[in-house]
This record gives C-alpha cells, sequence and structure tokens, in this order.
C-alpha cells in the first residue's frame, strides 16, 4: 500500500481527489488530507508518507517553497493544479508527474501506477532537495544603473515591460522605471516566483501589485502605480483564478 497525503488548500479538490482514488486506486491509502501548507508540512516531518499529491498555488506557502523546506524529499510527488504554465518547473523539481484540475481518472491512475513501479525514491528525486535549497525565492535582486548596482526588494517591484531588446522595470514609490538591456524570460527566470504572472508578452506583473482588474473584451488590470496594462485574452482565466489567492 501507498500511504498518501493530499494538500490543496481548496477543500472540494482534495474531496473530488479523495473519491477518485478510492474508486480507481485500490493501492493507496490515504493517511493525511490537508487543506493548510503549514499543517501539511508539520506533519511530513512528523511521519512522511509515501506519496503526495500537492496543489502548487496556495496562499502563504505554495507547492514549491514547501518542498524546499522538507529537510529530505524521500517521497514521491504528484503536483495538481489547474495551470500548466507549471510543468516545466514541476519536472525540474523531479516530479513524478504532473496532473491538470479538473483531474482526468486515466491519467490519475497512471500517475499512481508509476508511483507503485517506482516505490523507493531514485537518486535524482533525492538530489532535487539540495537543487530546491540552491535555488530559493529571492527577497532582493541587483539592477545594474551605470557604474552602480541598484538593490531592490522584490516586493517593491510592480511589473516589467518589454519593449524591443530592453525591460522597464516599474518600482513601488519611483516615478521613472528601471531600463535595462534584458529580457522578461531572464527576469522570471531569476526571480523563480508564483506571485510574477506573464498577463501579456510584454508584460510580467506582480499580482501584489494589481489595483483593479477591468473585465473589457481583451481585458486590463490597473497596477498600483495608476497605469493601465493590457491582459491577453488566453491569459484572463488564468489571471482571474491566480488573483483570488493573493
Amino acid at each position: 500500500m501507498l500511504t498518501t497525503y493530499l494538500l490543496d488548500d481548496e477543500p472540494n479538490c482534495t474531496d473530488v481527489l479523495q473519491v477518485l482514488l478510492g474508486k480507481y486506486c485500490p493501492e493507496v491509502q490515504i493517511t493525511g488530507i490537508f487543506n493548510d501548507p503549514e499543517l501539511a508540512l508539520e506533519a511530513i516531518r512528523r511521519e512522511r508518507p509515501a506519496l503526495l499529491f500537492l496543489d502548487i498555488e496556495m496562499p502563504m506557502l505554495n507547492g514549491f517553497e514547501l518542498l524546499r523546506q522538507c529537510e529530505q524529499l524521500d517521497f514521491k510527488v504528484i503536483f495538481t493544479t489547474a495551470y500548466d504554465r507549471y510543468a516545466v518547473k514541476a519536472f525540474k523539481f523531479n516530479a513524478l508527474d504532473y496532473l491538470l484540475k479538473p483531474v482526468d481518472k486515466d491519467e490519475l491512475v497512471a500517475a499512481v501506477g508509476k508511483a507503485k513501479l517506482n516505490a523507493s525514491p531514485t537518486p535524482a528525486q533525492l538530489s532535487s532537495v539540495q537543487y530546491l535549497k540552491n535555488n530559493p525565492i529571492p527577497e532582493r535582486i541587483a539592477l545594474p544603473v551605470g557604474q552602480e548596482l541598484l538593490i531592490v526588494e522584490v516586493v517593491d517591484i510592480q511589473y516589467f515591460e518589454s519593449e524591443g531588446a530592453y525591460v522597464s522595470v516599474f518600482l513601488k514609490e519611483e516615478k521613472k522605471p528601471v531600463v535595462l538591456s534584458k529580457s522578461l524570460r531572464e527576469f522570471e527566470e531569476l526571480l523563480n516566483n508564483p506571485s510574477f504572472f506573464r498577463a501579456h508578452n510584454s508584460y510580467l506583473v506582480n499580482l501584489k501589485h494589481i489595483k483593479k482588474i477591468v473585465k473589457t473584451d481583451g481585458g486590463e488590470i490597473v497596477m498600483g502605480n495608476g497605469r493601465s496594462l493590457p491582459v491577453s485574452r488566453a491569459k484572463k482565466g488564468e489571471l482571474m483564478g491566480l488573483i483570488a489567492k493573493v
């Protein structure tokens, strides 16, 4: 039997997963159901499960941060999320599998089958703890300005705007942006932070600095500095889901 924890901040999600596992995965023994990541982390430290179904977007402590705080990653992880933008990152962390919500029964059975066949953690998964610890979410970053480095708090960054080969960094309490010869992708990788969302090809925004969402045809967001930014149609639904968790 696979002793299993379920963690999702939305109780209806753990309820559905519990029903599906009970019906289609008899090899799974659910020994813990959590809607609070802090409580789940305490339980994992006390008694490790063989398998953890882990949501990614959660308030206070997201799934990646929870794994960073585990001293040993000697259990299997299957991520569950409504957003496919985390897929690549999940597999960098040696996740056993990655399930999009609503969870498909056949995909769930296949994921549990992998866990059953690979009952012991692989060397790659064990080494991923070190990867997580070596790649923390930075609290401050350095921006080169002339011959100096401007040290900024990540929480003070409102958004990044891309224009050609340059990116403008808009900071809280600063009227003028810092303009750098970098790409948005470079900043996404540097920040490694789920609070930043690619709302548009040209904009990477801090969800915590969004003041208003305007439900026009394409969609707009109003940032803390009062500026309106476009949201691509493809990102509008994902944004609405994320903003509810900020």
